[in-house]
Order: C-alpha cells, then structure tokens, then sequence
C-alpha cells in the first residue's frame, strides 16, 4: 500500500454493519478511504465486486476507483473481475437497471437517450404542442416576447426538475395557480412525447429506474436488494430528491450504506442538488443507529488556507452564524487541521470582499 491509513480514515474503512455518514474535508483522502473500504470489504469480508455498488459524482472519478480497486487487489494477491460492481454515475447506474430489466419498463429496443442540447432541440420542436396546452409566457415573468430556442430552453429546465423532485402531472394540474396547472399539463404531454418516441432525458433515467423498482418488487427490486450488500455514494451534499430516493430504495434490512461528503462543498443547487440529504441523512434511520465519521486533515491545502477556511467558514471572521432561530443546525461542525509539521507559505491567502 503507498499510504497507511489514518484513524479517521481506518474506522470509515472497516465500518461494516450498519448506515454511516463520513464528512469529508477538502483534501482529506476521501477517494483514498473509499479505494480501502472496498479492498476490505472484498479481501477481509469475501464480498464480491457485484454485491458492491458506487456511486460518483463523475464518470472520471469511477474509473479512477476501479483503477485504484484493481490495482491494490493484485497487491493483496486476489483475484476478482472489478468490472461487475455497480459503479459509475447514479445516471449511468440507472441506465444500467433500465438496460438489464428493459422488459419491465415503457422502453422499446435502441431507446434514444437525450443529452442537453437533444433535449432543448427536442423541445424547440414541439413547441408548438405545449403553446396549445398554456402559454409558455406564463414561466416568463413579465417578458413579453422572447424566442422559440429560450422557450424550449426554459421548458426543459423545468421539465427536468419536476422529474427530479418527482412531482406528479395529476397532483400540479389540481393546484389552483394557473402557472402550476400550465406545468402539469407540459409534463403530462412531455411524458406522452417520451413514451411514443421512445426516448429518454437524464432526469427521467433516474425517474424510470425508480418506477422500474416501485412497480416491480417482487422481481425485480428483490432480487437487486438481495444482490447488492453494501451501497457506497460519493459527494453526497450534490444528490437531488430522487437520488437520495434511489438509493435508499435498494437497501436490504441491513441498511448497509455509507455516504460520504461535505456540507461546505454543495455547489449544485442550480442542478437540482439539496444539501438536505446529507444533513439530514442520519434521520432516515432510528436514533443512533447511523454512526457518523469526520475526516478533517487537509492533505492538499497550505496550512495558512486552513486556519483561513476554518475562520470563514465558523462564522469568526464575519460573526456569522450557522445556527437557525429555533436551534437548526445547518452545518455540522468541523476543524480541518494540516498534517503534522506541515510547512506554511508565508502569504497563502488573499481575501477578495465586495464591501466598500
């Protein structure tokens, strides 16, 4: 092995039975520990690579895991095909349930799925079928005139966070603002549209990879449950609603999940992410049963950023607060520390304010 583990990282990675919640500081070895979770788990525990599933944040980062996984294996003298675990995107994952249990779902053979750009086209050319339903101008707040491309655009977006918010056509036409009733009706015919043309869109991957499973319990989601014995997810503060729904639909009795993230790292609102699920992800189990782990020497960083960071960041340098009026906590509180005997730069932090 190139590196020992710290404490820190050593109880995360030999944590085995059980829901557990890892807060990962910037710099702080966190693809590092989840390489040697795995390891453990497969050489110590005899877990096979298809009773694992990983879940990144990006094609880039599960390649490097398996990578990773492959090669500390050899070093260990086992021998296992890495490429059976179930790791990759939560896009990608679900692709992959859809593609193995096509027959349980609306797709017919060679569905098309959609990137941006498809997606905004697609609507730009049926704009003409939404118009019919509602004005698009009802989404525009004031504007009067705007092009086809900015409504097709403005369409998609939308469209694309009721699917993650898994929000129901019927529940949105039964409100009684006519901007919401105007969505409902889009999403109905957009549902509609998919199904005829066999196609799919990101967010709705994940939307018909939740389906498949709530509508298919006895065989298919079952079986999935019996399979997959540990549920590992990576930069957990970036899920959205249905991520988080996915991933807590697969686990068996045994809860065997362990996320890890950071609650100051959550840059992926405007994608649809929530912050909640990581502060709150302790709560979906019984009172003390999730354990949670900090991991918080800062490998990467000078030590002058860090005691910069940690200033900012607990409120010290602005007297700004991360508690709510009523005691909600909305940060879980951390020290990152440098690694011992680390040098400093003598000037490693200039702070930009846009005050006068």
């Amino acid at each position: 092995m190139d590196f020992q583990p710290t404490p820190q990282q050593q109880a995360v990675i030999t944590h085995e039975n059980g829901p557990v919640l890892v807060i990962a500081g910037p710099g702080s070895g966190k693809t590092f520990t989840l390489v040697e979770r795995i390891v453990h788990l497969v050489v110590n525990k005899g877990v096979k690579p298809e009773q694992l599933l990983v879940a990144t944040f990006t094609e880039k980062v599960a390649k490097e895991i398996v990578s990773r996984v492959a090669r500390r294996l050899m070093q260990e003298g086992v021998t296992v095909n890495v490429d059976e675990m179930y790791i990759g995107t939560l896009h990608s994952i679900c692709l992959r349930l859809l593609e193995e249990h096509r027959e349980f779902t609306r797709l017919k053979k060679n569905f098309t799925v959609m990137d941006q750009f498809d997606q905004s086209y697609f609507f730009f050319q049926h704009l003409r079928e939404f118009e019919e339903l509602a004005p698009v101008a009802l989404l525009l707040k004031g504007e009067r005139q705007t092009s086809r491309w900015k409504k097709a655009t403005l369409l998609c977006g939308w469209m694309n966070k009721l699917s993650e918010e898994m929000l129901s056509a019927e529940s949105l036409m039964a409100d009684p603002d006519e901007a919401i009733q105007a969505l409902g009706k889009w999403y109905a015919l957009y549902q509609k549209l998919l199904e005829q043309e066999n196609l799919l869109d990101f967010s709705v991957i994940q939307l018909e990879a939740y389906r498949l499973l709530t509508q298919n319990q006895d065989s298919v989601l079952a079986p999935l449950r019996e399979k997959i014995r540990y549920v590992m997810v990576d930069e957990y503060q970036d899920t959205n609603t249905i991520q988080e729904r996915l991933l807590l639909l697969l686990l068996d009795e045994k809860k065997n999940i362990c996320v890890v993230g950071d609650d100051d790292q959550g840059l992926y609102r405007f994608r649809g992410a929530t912050i909640r699920n990581i502060l709150e992800f302790a709560g979906h189990f019984p009172r003390g049963k999730c354990a949670v782990h900090s991991l918080t020497t800062n490998y990467r960083s000078d030590p002058g950023i860090i005691t910069f960071y940690n200033g900012w960041m607990d409120g010290s340098v602005d007297g700004f607060s991360w508690q709510g009026a009523d005691g909600t906590r909305f940060r879980y509180p951390k020290r990152i520390e440098p690694p011992t005997g680390k040098p400093a730069l003598e000037a490693p932090v200039l702070r930009v304010s846009g005050s006068a």
